[in-house]
């Protein structure tokens, strides 16, 4: 009898342990100071933390927890701010800082999620105020982090795993209107967005695996679009100066970096296989001055055959009205300088197109005004097949020079 008694008292001390461990209590914790602020904090798990802290007037805060062991921590001060916390899944964590007139909407229904907001505007000029942002983590293991400053929007849409993505808008000025917008569907993805200044705009899509972006934007009405649909791809594009535009399109393990100061700067970066693969290529545009336009495209999804590999574009331009376009294909190295000025006119060009394998065309252009390059190189046919072993060199320093070489 008293062994069995031992036994039923370790069988009862056991599930009381493990009910204790597995109901953990919630806790909630709500201070209001100031006229008219909403707090609503609902929890149905287990090992929920609400802690909301509202100093000013007129703010709301609704926060909904369920499941286990998610933490919600809000802190707005001053007035007019509203914070809405949504976690349904285990382990998230959520944390939203404002001040004045803000806008914020987490929504957390994975797991292991983090999501980190912090506002500030400008309680002495309400009209300068009214950041918005919202973040909504589906996945598991993410992380987002938003720091605005005044009249700010941010959108982080996170459906994958282990992704993370960083957005800062500050310039403590008041009036910037930058818009951020972020969208992670594939796993490991990371995305780091900066922009300073006013009326900056940057999209960033990764809907493939491990890929890196990272945009920096400094001055006013530059706009940033990055597409990375595959897997591995890099892309880095910093702006700096009024009216930059850079587009990236990429598909698999490709790399592209832009970097524009001045004005009124123009990049395209187009590296796709359309229905094949395409990667290892390598896209680097450098553009200083101003009105230039450079676009390098490289790609395979036109031919019926083959892949596009190893393919290397770099453009530097520095000066004003230039235009570069280079267009390849596979296994092409195609290197384009230009320094100097040019007329608005007649500007510095220069084009290359470069079809099949292992051509490479360089092409530079020294000072001066109206110079032109074109170089074409398609394939070199001889007796027993057709080769690609093109190599097109042009040099120009002066003015008004013109150089075409086309090669089949």
């Amino acid at each position: 009898m008293a062994k069995k008694t031992l036994k039923a008292l370790a069988i009862l001390s056991l599930l009381a342990f493990l009910n204790g461990t597995a109901m953990a209590d919630n806790n909630a914790t709500s201070t209001t100071t100031g006229n008219d602020n909403t707090s609503n904090i609902t929890q149905s798990g287990d090992g929920q933390t609400a802690d909301v802290d509202q100093n000013g007037d007129d703010n709301t805060s609704d926060v909904d927890q369920s499941n286990l062991d998610n933490t919600a921590t809000v802190n707005q001060s001053q007035g007019e701010n509203d914070s809405d916390v949504n976690q349904s899944g285990v382990g998230n964590v959520a944390t939203v800082d404002q001040d004045d007139l803000n806008e914020s909407t987490v929504d957390q229904s994975g797991d292991d999620n983090i999501a980190d907001v912090n506002q500030i505007g400008n309680p002495t000029a309400p009209e300068n105020t009214q950041n918005i942002s919202t973040i909504n983590q589906s996945g598991s293991g993410n992380s987002a982090t938003v720091d605005q400053d005044d009249r700010n929007i941010s959108n982080i849409d996170q459906s994958g795993d282990g992704n993370t993505a960083n957005v800062s808008q500050i310039i403590a000025q008041g009036f910037d209107d930058n818009d951020s917008d972020v969208q992670q569907s594939g796993d490991d993805n990371t995305a780091n967005v900066s922009q300073t200044g006013h009326l900056n705009t940057s999209l960033v899509n990764q809907e493939g695996n491990l890929n890196d972006a990272t945009v920096d934007q400094t001055g006013d009405n530059n706009d940033s679009v990055i597409n990375q649909l595959a897997d591995e791809n890099v892309a880095d594009v910093t702006q700096s100066g009024i009216d930059n535009v850079s587009t990236v399109d990429q598909d698999l393990r490709n790399t592209a970096t832009v970097n524009q100061s001045g004005e009124r700067n123009s990049s395209d970066v187009n590296q796709l296989g359309g229905q094949y693969e395409s990667r290892d290529n390598t896209a680097s545009v450098t553009q200083s001055g101003d009105d230039n336009i450079a676009t390098v495209n490289q790609d395979n999804g036109i031919l019926p055959i083959g892949i596009s590999v190893d393919n290397d574009a770099t453009i530097d331009q520095s000066g004003d009205w230039n235009v570069a376009t280079v267009s390849q294909d596979d296994f092409n190295t195609a290197n384009v300088l230009q320094t100097g000025l040019g007329t608005a006119a007649d500007p510095n060009t220069v084009t290359v197109t470069q079809i099949d394998d292992d051509d490479v065309a360089n092409a530079e252009q020294h000072g001066g005004e109206g110079n032109v390059i074109t170089i074409t190189q398609d394939q070199a046919c001889v007796v027993g097949g057709c080769g690609t072993f093109n190599n097109a060199t042009a040099i120009q320093t002066g003015a008004f020079n013109t150089t075409t070489i086309n090669q089949n």
